[in-house]
């Protein structure tokens, strides 16, 4: 039995599947407020483009940068056994901290801004945290590309219903997300229902709730982000503000450099909510936006990443070993292979890439994200949060067999292909993942979170 099996057993799978001609009610509803919106917003469903960018680097609150026409053809020769996937929930509200400074921004700009700029949809208190109308979008059309990429593989479930499976943590952004992403993808109401890891319980995707000793490491590097930020702000904070001040008809001492990153921000919930470039992120050039990003990451790469507590490379060790399991399980019985779909949170993709060393292969250079840092240098680091962990981010593991019955896989990162430290090729053997991942399959999770 695998970890996430145990960890549900005897836990009733809390699911948005109501009597069904109520659903239907609410699909109906639903497919309204999805039409009112796009005609409000003007958004434009367009085919995805594997080379499409948004301009600015906008770190956590990034838009989801589609890649569903990226090339994942594979050899004929080749088996598709099982998908693993961790994903992140789509665009989702301001938290109430987040809310507070907004408005501090608004009341200060409110005279040098046009109206329109300010929504007070952004910042209502009651949506705080919530997953928004472009947060179900996002997680539909993800979820139709991975039926064009999978139909083979996601069709077992008509034969085994137990054959795909979702599982998300407690909170409402995860839950409607994966909710979005499962009935975008059984439009046949044939899988089952997504399974709630209840939040006391969660060592899987919400990994860092139950971590004491994480909380601790947090806790212990907050000194050294404030530092690290204190040299970045004496460095480039006077060109920010000279910048964005400039642009409003301020006094460059008008806005500190938080301010500024608070606009940052704003600008990045402006483009994932409602796709609104016209606004607030017009304050932003490409280096300006790199460069708050930079801001951004000397805080998460701590907090999250690898320049954190030790904690930090091993937070993902037991959702690892579910996965590793649910892969020996597949090798053992094809015919009873499980693809998982788990949905979580930033922090649990930026763990994953913590154990799996991605930074390796996302950037160009191993050297520690300081405040000191140059544009130029910072734009070569691997732990990048723009590319990281934007909205509804992903990172899928594909486990394949050959004619021989050797064993492989594949990582995608938001839907392109990424090569693991130590592949040769894009498709590698099995037993560098395993190797990659021994010391931490079978973690004691709860002695070694304990303080």
């Amino acid at each position: 039995m695998s970890a996430i099996e145990t960890t549900l057993k005897g836990i009733s799978a809390r699911s948005s599947k109501p009597a069904r001609p109520l659903r239907l009610w609410l699909v109906y509803a639903g497919a309204c407020v999805l039409v009112l919106y796009v005609l409000r917003q003007g958004l434009r469903f367009v085919s995805p483009d594997c080379n499409r960018q948004h301009q600015l680097p906008l770190s956590t609150k990034m838009p989801y940068p589609s890649a569903g026409a990226c090339n994942h053809a594979i050899s004929p020769d080749m088996e598709l056994l099982q998908v693993q996937y961790v994903l992140r929930h789509g665009a989702r509200y301001a938290n109430d901290g987040e809310i507070d400074r907004m408005l501090q921004v608004f009341e200060l700009l409110s005279d040098h801004v046009p109206k329109n700029w300010i929504k007070p949809e952004m910042v209502a208190k009651e949506k705080a945290m919530h997953l928004s109308v472009s947060g179900h979008i996002e997680s539909s059309n993800l979820a139709q590309r991975m039926q064009q990429r999978y139909s083979a593989l996601l069709a077992r479930r008509q034969e085994n219903i137990s054959a795909v499976r979702f599982i998300s943590t407690e909170f409402q952004r995860t839950i409607a997300t994966a909710n979005s992403f499962r009935n975008a993808l059984d439009g046949h109401d044939q899988m089952l229902p997504v399974a709630v890891i209840p939040l006391a319980n969660d060592t899987l995707l919400s990994m860092k709730t139950n971590c004491g000793r994480w909380d601790a490491g947090k806790n212990s590097v907050q000194a050294a982000v404030n530092e690290e930020q204190a040299i970045f702000d004496s460095i480039h904070g006077a060109k920010l503000q000279g910048r964005i001040s400039r642009q409003l008809g301020l006094a460059p001492s008008a806005l500190s450099v938080d301010d500024i990153q608070i606009i940052y921000r704003i600008c990045g919930y402006d483009m994932a909510l409602y796709d609104e470039h016209t606004h607030w992120c017009t304050l932003f050039d490409q280096p300006t936006a790199a460069l708050l990003e930079l801001r951004s990451d000397i805080k998460y790469s701590r907090e999250y990443g690898p320049q954190g507590a030790e904690i930090n490379g091993h937070m993902a060790c037991a959702l690892f070993t579910s996965i590793v399991n649910d892969i020996d399980s597949a090798l053992r019985d094809p015919s009873a292979a499980v693809s998982t779909f788990g949905f979580g949170h930033a922090e649990t993709l930026m763990f994953v890439n913590n154990l799996l060393g991605l930074d390796q292969a996302l950037g160009q250079t191993a050297v520690p994200i300081s405040g000191n840092m140059t544009l130029e240098q910072g734009l070569l680091r691997g732990f990048r949060t723009t590319k990281l962990v934007p909205f509804s981010s992903n990172l899928g593991i594909e486990l394949y067999r050959d004619q021989d019955s050797q064993a492989f896989f594949r990582l995608l990162l938001n839907e392109r292909v990424v090569r693991l430290p130590g592949c040769a090729e894009d498709l590698c053997p099995l037993g560098v993942l395993r190797s990659k991942l021994a010391g931490d399959i079978g973690c004691p999770f709860t002695d070694m979170c304990q303080l």
